[in-house]
């Protein structure tokens, strides 16, 4: 993996020493030499060691495409950790909208 191999120079690393950073077996940077690719576990692990992004490592790996990397990312949260105040808010607002929406409707039909 030339990226990789790259950072390694950059840093005076050995793999050796890349190993012994990050925690990785060097059998596993061995396989990346040969051709395989970073789970995205071992991927996370290369990102934090070499203080680089994870989506960098992810499309270097071949793991994402660059438009991929590049896309929205939407995180929704687990509703247990939302406030109930903001749930409530949100409800209403949507019965709101619903209900605008309705009599618009209504309207439009003539009824």
């Amino acid at each position: 993996m030339e990226y990789l191999e790259r950072h390694l120079a950059e840093r005076g690393w050995t793999v050796h020493d890349f190993c012994e950073h990050s925690g990785l077996k060097p059998s596993v940077v061995f396989r990346w030499r040969k051709g395989y690719r970073p789970d995205i576990g071992n991927a996370r692990i290369m990102a934090r060691s070499l203080g680089v992004p994870l989506l960098e490592v992810l499309v270097k790996a071949g793991r994402l495409s660059p438009a991929e990397a590049g896309a929205e990312v939407r995180i929704i949260p687990e509703l247990d950790s939302v406030p109930t105040q903001v749930l409530l808010r949100e409800v209403s607002a949507r019965v709101q909208r619903l209900e605008r929406s309705a009599e618009s409707g209504h309207a439009e039909a003539g009824v």
